[in-house]
């Protein structure tokens, strides 16, 4: 243990499963006095991104308990696969309340506890890959994605004179309990190995690594970024190989109902 965030008093949301959880037990392995905001009740505060009552609770709650609020962590999140043609109006709905309402709800009422407390802050906004490009048969997810980049961009430079970095964190194919009825299918997996530079999935460790980064000192100058973490996809996002793998896992697993 690094002790890089001792004594940091974090929330972290979507810390029910998946990044969230690997982000918060990371956060707590480096001294922290972590909270989870998640819908599932293992976590401190139960409640809904969604809604800016909840979420306002929540930290209200928090800073009652630890008299401060550090960081934040953004990681609440949903996804959709399906076709723009048929896909319902109640679903694009929902993808952009919670990934991208959610995380402005959650950085607002935050913020003004950074800023009143006057001892500044850092947030980490989980975006994604989706947030940089266009993801085939995702229409909500990319566009509350790269809102939520767009979102990061603002508010760092809105708060930045209260002492509060912004940044955002643009994972790619990470495996999680959100994904892992994508490795399902060998050749999926197999085709991800070779058209990722680093040859692997990644995982949320990876993820956690980097929202460490962000959240702590180490990052002291660092604001108003979209930081990558894909193993190199990005650099030449090449689907040579696995197309067809990919093509048949988003028949699948769409999400949207029959036409």
């Amino acid at each position: 243990m690094s002790g890089l965030l001792e004594q940091r008093v974090v929330l972290v949301t979507g810390a029910g499963s998946g990044i969230g959880r690997e982000i918060a037990e990371r956060f707590a392995y480096e001294g922290a006095r972590v909270r989870g905001f998640d819908r599932s009740g293992e976590v401190a505060f139960q409640g809904d991104v969604r809604s800016p009552s909840d979420v306002e609770a929540a930290i209200a709650r928090l800073v009652a308990d630890e008299g401060r609020l550090d960081v934040l962590v953004c990681s609440a999140g949903v996804r959709e696969i399906g076709d723009v043609y048929t896909m319902a109006t109640d679903e694009w709905d929902n993808v952009i309340a919670v990934n991208l309402s959610g995380t402005f709800y959650c950085c607002q009422a935050a913020a003004r506890r950074m800023r009143d407390g006057g001892r500044g802050g850092a947030i980490v906004n989980i975006s994604s890959v989706g947030g940089l490009i266009g993801l085939a048969r995702r229409p909500a997810y990319t566009a509350a994605k790269h809102g939520v980049v767009g979102l990061t961009k603002s508010l760092a430079r809105d708060l930045g004179p209260a002492g509060i970095r912004v940044n955002a964190i643009c994972p790619g194919l990470i495996r999680t309990p959100l994904t892992e009825q994508y490795f399902t299918e060998e050749a999926f997996e197999e085709g991800l190995r070779t058209v990722v530079p680093q040859g692997r999935v990644g995982l949320a460790a990876d993820v956690a690594d980097a929202a460490l980064y962000l959240a702590s000192d180490q990052s002291a100058y660092v604001n108003g970024i979209a930081l990558t973490v894909d193993g190199g996809w990005l650099a030449e996002k090449s689907f040579a190989v696995g197309e067809a793998a990919a093509a048949a896992f988003m028949a699948a697993n769409d999400t949207s109902g029959p036409p």
